[in-house]
C-alpha cells in the first residue's frame, strides 16, 4: 500500500468511513424448563421445583426487566430470573424479559406450565375368564349330556353328580385314592351376564395299584418307541419269563431274550433267540448254518447247489420219471433209452443185483 500524499488522499481519508460495526439489535429468552410435572401426592411439588429464565442480547447490553403474566412472582440476579413451582399463581405463566436501547424497546418471552400425574383409577377385574374344575369318581367316564351347566357367578361351581356319580366339584385337584378318575371340566366366566358357562367333563387323570385293574377299549395307540417291554398270551404263556411252557398248551412270549411260539412237548414250536438263531422242528439255523434233520414229504421244486451228508438212505432215484431217464435204487442202476416199446419198457442197459 503506497503512502498517504496529496490532497487528494487526504480527502479521502477525511470522509465518512465505508464500513462500521453492525446497528442490528435482538434479545431472545432461554428457559431452564418449560414443564414442571406435578407429584399427585398432596405435598405441592413438582419436578423441576424451580425455572430459570437467561436473555441472550446481540449487539447491546444492560439490565433487562422481567415480568409474569398472571403476577407470579420472581427471583431476579442481575439478567436471571427464577419462577419457582410454588410461586406460579395459575396454571401457566408467561415470563417476559423487556430491555430500551437507544429509544427501542427489545422483548421476548417463554411459558412455562403445569402438567399432573393422573390419578390411581379402579382396580380392573381379576382375569378370570377362564376356569377349571375337578372332581373325583370312580367311573372311568362321566355324561356327557347336559352340554354345558350355567352357575352363578365367578367363584360358583357345577352341583354334586352334574354329569353323573361323583364328588364335589372343586377349583383345585383332590387326591385321588385308587382306583379313582380325575375329571375335568373347562368353564367361561361371563363377565357381562355374570355367570360361568361349564362344558362337559373330560378324564384328566386315574390311579390304580397296578395297570392289570384297566379294563377299557382303548381305541388305537401310536407309540414311536416301545422299549424293554415283555409281551405273552395263550394258556402257556401266563408267565412273563422266557421259557417253555410246562404243560401241553401253547402261546407265545416276545422280549429281548427272543420269541417263543408253541410247544416241543406237543413237537409243534418255533424260537428265535436274542442272537438270531431260529429253532423249529427238524430245522435250525444256528451260527449261520442251517441244519435239516426231518422227513421231505411230498417235496415239490428243484435243488441247486452241492448236498453234502455223512449217510443217507433213499428209496429211487432218478432223473425224471418217465423216457429217456437213469434210476437208482437199492437193486441197482438202470439206463432207460427214448423207445419205451421195446419188451424192456425202454430199458437198455442195467447194472446191479436181480
Amino acid at each position: 500500500m503506497s503512502a498517504i500524499v496529496g490532497e487528494r488522499d487526504n480527502l479521502i481519508m477525511n470522509t465518512v468511513p465505508r464500513f462500521e460495526p453492525a446497528r442490528d439489535k435482538s434479545m431472545s429468552l432461554a428457559a431452564t424448563t418449560r414443564v414442571f410435572k406435578v407429584i399427585a401426592t398432596g405435598t405441592n411439588t413438582a419436578v423441576p421445583a424451580v425455572a430459570a429464565f437467561t436473555p441472550a442480547m446481540i449487539n447491546m447490553d444492560g439490565q433487562v426487566a422481567f415480568t409474569t403474566s398472571d403476577g407470579s412472582a420472581l427471583t431476579v440476579a442481575g439478567n436471571t430470573a427464577v419462577l419457582a413451582y410454588v410461586d406460579m399463581r395459575s396454571e401457566s405463566v408467561t415470563v417476559t424479559a423487556k430491555i430500551t436501547v437507544e429509544g427501542r424497546i427489545y422483548e421476548a418471552s417463554e411459558t412455562v406450565v403445569k402438567m399432573y400425574d393422573g390419578t390411581i383409577g379402579e382396580d380392573g377385574k381379576p382375569g378370570n375368564s377362564r376356569r377349571v374344575c375337578y372332581s373325583n369318581s370312580s367311573l372311568i367316564a362321566l355324561a356327557s349330556s347336559p352340554a354345558q351347566i350355567v352357575t352363578e357367578g365367578e367363584t360358583s361351581y357345577p352341583p354334586l353328580n352334574a354329569w353323573g356319580s361323583g364328588n364335589a366339584w372343586e377349583g383345585s385337584p383332590q387326591e385321588l385314592a385308587l382306583g379313582m378318575f380325575r375329571h375335568c371340566s373347562d368353564g367361561i366366566f361371563d363377565l357381562v351376564r355374570g355367570v360361568t358357562v361349564w362344558s362337559a367333563p373330560y378324564l384328566q387323570w386315574f390311579r390304580v395299584g397296578q395297570l392289570s385293574a384297566i379294563a377299557a377299549d382303548i381305541g388305537k395307540i401310536t407309540a414311536g418307541d416301545i422299549y424293554s417291554a415283555v409281551l405273552h398270551g395263550g394258556p402257556g404263556y401266563a408267565h412273563s419269563t422266557y421259557e417253555w411252557p410246562k404243560n401241553l398248551q401253547g402261546g407265545f412270549h416276545l422280549s429281548a431274550l427272543g420269541f417263543l411260539m408253541g410247544n416241543p412237548l406237543t413237537g409243534r414250536y418255533f424260537q428265535v433267540d436274542a442272537s438270531g438263531d431260529v429253532y423249529a422242528p427238524g430245522l435250525s439255523i444256528a451260527n449261520g448254518s442251517a441244519i435239516f434233520s426231518g422227513n421231505l414229504a411230498a417235496a415239490t421244486g428243484t435243488f441247486a447247489g452241492e448236498l453234502q451228508a455223512a449217510t443217507g438212505t433213499i428209496g429211487l432215484l432218478r432223473s425224471k420219471a418217465t423216457g429217456k431217464r437213469a434210476e437208482f435204487d437199492s437193486n441197482g442202476l438202470r439206463a432207460y433209452g427214448p423207445n419205451s416199446d421195446n419188451p424192456m419198457g425202454g430199458l437198455v442197459a442195467r447194472v446191479g443185483v436181480w
